[in-house]
C-alpha cells in the first residue's frame, strides 16, 4: 500500500507543476504586452529612454545641404624689393699693367744698349720700358715710344739717386746698367754659376761697355768681363761677383 501511495503522490506533484505552467500562459497572453529585446550589435541606430522604451532613429535621414564655393583664383606673388632691384654692375678692379701684355712680349737682352732720349722709338725703348716696370717704376706700357709715361717713370729713377740726374730724361750707360742690376739678387756669382741672375748680369756687364755672350752661364769670357768691370772701379779683379761689385752695378758704375 505504501508503495501506491508514494506513486500517487509523484502524479500529484506532476499534475501540480503542469498547472503552474498554464497558469504563466495565461498571464502572459492577458497582458498583451511582448518583452523587447534590443541588441545594440544589432540594431545601433536604437535610443534607450528614461522608461525603458526605446525609440526608432528614422532610417532615411534628412539630405545635408551641399554648399558650393566659388572656384579659386590664383594670384600672382607680389616680388619682394630684394628681387624687383636690379643688382647694380660690377666694375672690376683696374690690374696693374703686364709688362708686354700691350705690345708682346720684352726682349730685354739687346745687342747693345744705346743711349735714348724723349722722343726716342724702338726695341730698345721697349726693352728700357720692360726694365722700368722689373725694377718697380712703373707700370709703363710697353709700347716702344719714350713718351710721358716713361719719362714720368724715369723721373723716379732719377728722384732715387743721391744727386741730381746730369741730363734729366736721357738714358746713358749708367743709367742701364742701374735698372738692368736691379732685378739681381744677393747672392755671390761666380765661375759655374747658372740662371737668371747670370742672365741679368751679362746684360749689366754688357750695357757697362763689355763684350760678352748672354746664356746664363758663367764662365770664362764672363769672368774676363767681370775682372774689367772691377779694375775699372778699384775693387779688385779677382772675378767673382761679391757685395761690393753688385753694389757698384746697382749703382750704375759701368767700365769706362
Amino acid at each position: 500500500m505504501a508503495g501506491v501511495r508514494n506513486g500517487d503522490g509523484r502524479r500529484g506533484g506532476f499534475a501540480s507543476a503542469a498547472a503552474l505552467v498554464v497558469l504563466g500562459l495565461t498571464l502572459t497572453a492577458c497582458s498583451g504586452t511582448t518583452p523587447q529585446t534590443t541588441s545594440a550589435a544589432e540594431s545601433p541606430s536604437v535610443t534607450a529612454t528614461a522608461t525603458g522604451a526605446v525609440d526608432p532613429v528614422p532610417s532615411d535621414p534628412a539630405p545635408i545641404p551641399t554648399v558650393t564655393a566659388d572656384p579659386l583664383t590664383p594670384t600672382k606673388p607680389t616680388p619682394s624689393a630684394s628681387a624687383t632691384t636690379s643688382a647694380a654692375p660690377t666694375t672690376p678692379a683696374p690690374t696693374p699693367t703686364d709688362p708686354g701684355s700691350v705690345a708682346g712680349a720684352c726682349e730685354r737682352t739687346l745687342p747693345a744698349y744705346p743711349v735714348l732720349e724723349r722722343g726716342a722709338k724702338g726695341p730698345a725703348v721697349r726693352a728700357l720700358q720692360c726694365f722700368l716696370n722689373d725694377a718697380d717704376y712703373g707700370p709703363v706700357v710697353v709700347d716702344g715710344v719714350y713718351g710721358a709715361q716713361t719719362r714720368a717713370a724715369v723721373k723716379k729713377v732719377e728722384a732715387s739717386l743721391e744727386g741730381p740726374a746730369p741730363k734729366p730724361g736721357r738714358i746713358d750707360a749708367g743709367m742701364w746698367v742701374l735698372l738692368i742690376s736691379r732685378s739681381l739678387g744677393d747672392g755671390t756669382l761666380e765661375v759655374g754659376s747658372k740662371g737668371a741672375d747670370v742672365v741679368t748680369l751679362q746684360r749689366a756687364l754688357r750695357a757697362a761697355g763689355g763684350t760678352l755672350t748672354v746664356d746664363g752661364d758663367f764662365g770664362s769670357e764672363t769672368k774676363k768681363v767681370v775682372r774689367r768691370f772691377q779694375q775699372a772701379n778699384r775693387v779688385g779683379d779677382d772675378g767673382v761677383v761679391g757685395d761690393e761689385t753688385l753694389f757698384l752695378l746697382k749703382m750704375g758704375a759701368t767700365i769706362g
